[in-house]
């Protein structure tokens, strides 16, 4: 455990919470969370987090005084524009320490990873994205603490196989698509091929949709479950913020360039992407394409017969070497503690 440190999810960035609570339940800390429905959703998926509830005016003061590092998934400008003047009036500077929230092959047609110039420490899971700071001119200190997600879900299986038996799948085989939101670069897939899955989808399969949470926000796409939440063989997964115990439950996955596909190398099984962008095929934010197959736009009307015949029993190999390149060997988790104990 870390003297004096804990982590911090200020605001409702849903999508910061299956990082942040894991990492810092493993190093054995709280996470402060300034949103009643995080700290719902916190209780309910992760059984051994210590919570710390402050709302947004008083987390900044309380966070100051009461610890020296701090944990986060956002860029350090945005912590300076909450933090300054807890800082400035108790005379305390925080240390701050990012945690990355996924492991996507988003930013390298944006600027979002030049906002970590300001970051005092990084983590990164492994080389792949030490190679990546490095390509955006990030030369900051960093400590590897590999895929502590998967960790994080060994530790804790019994329990996430019981929320799994109450969520009461049904027998044919799924397939998971998660799509990411429309970001900058036009990320998502969820505008230009929905429609196509839910017309197609064949009664022997049973397609869960996971949406990134800020997809969930979008109105079109709260209007779009409405319309199909009736339908037997397809659940829209809102608000349940785990994601390996949906992928162990997986048998194809289906995504664009959400951090979720990473994450699902550690199966190896089928992995279909759309790409949204029609990007080049050697366009570097395509690389985890590699790990299965690019459905392009004329592949829509035949998705489903192109997911039953192909065979990626040659990519075994390639997903191997591109989940080492990512996440590298774990580490004993004891070795990580003592390597963040920032004595």
């Amino acid at each position: 455990m870390i003297d004096r440190a804990a982590g911090i999810l200020y605001g409702p960035l849903e999508h910061h919470l299956d990082h942040l609570a894991p990492f810092c339940s493993l190093l054995q800390i709280p996470l402060i969370l300034t949103e009643e429905e995080l700290v719902q959703k916190a209780r309910l998926y992760y059984p051994d987090l210590n919570i710390l509830h402050w709302d947004c005016l008083e987390a900044p003061f309380k966070a100051v005084q009461a610890f020296d590092t701090l944990f986060y998934s956002t860029p350090r400008i945005f912590f300076d524009e909450v933090f300054f003047i807890a800082e400035a009036t108790l005379g305390k500077k925080i240390k701050t320490i990012w945690l990355p929230h996924g492991n996507s092959d988003k930013g390298h047609a944006s600027y979002f990873m030049e906002g970590l110039k300001d970051e005092q420490t990084l983590l990164v899971y492994g080389q792949k994205m030490v190679d990546f700071l490095a390509q955006k001119n990030i030369h900051k200190p960093s400590y590897r603490i590999g895929n502590f997600r998967l960790e994080y879900y060994h530790r804790h299986k019994a329990f996430y196989d019981s929320w799994i038996q109450k969520l009461q799948f049904p027998s044919q085989k799924t397939i998971l698509y998660a799509p990411t939101w429309q970001d900058g670069e036009r990320s998502s897939s969820f505008f230009s091929a929905i429609d196509p899955l839910i017309l197609q989808l064949p009664s022997d399969y049973f397609l869960l949709i996971k949406l990134h949470p800020n997809l969930e926000k979008d109105i079109r796409c709260q209007q779009f479950i409405l319309q199909h939440e009736h339908l037997s063989n397809i659940r829209f997964l809102t608000g349940f913020t785990p994601v390996y115990p949906l992928l162990e439950k997986t048998d194809i996955y289906l995504g664009d360039m959400s951090s979720i596909g990473y994450d699902f190398l550690t199966f190896n099984r089928p992995m279909f992407f759309f790409n949204p962008a029609d990007r080049s095929p050697s366009d570097p934010g395509l690389y985890l394409h590699q790990c299965g197959r690019c459905l392009e736009r004329e592949d829509y009307p035949k998705i489903f017969d192109i997911l039953r015949q192909d065979d990626q029993s040659h990519l075994t190999p390639v997903r191997a070497e591109t989940y080492a390149y990512t996440f590298g060997n774990q580490k004993p988790w004891k070795q990580i503690q003592d390597e963040l104990s920032l004595r």
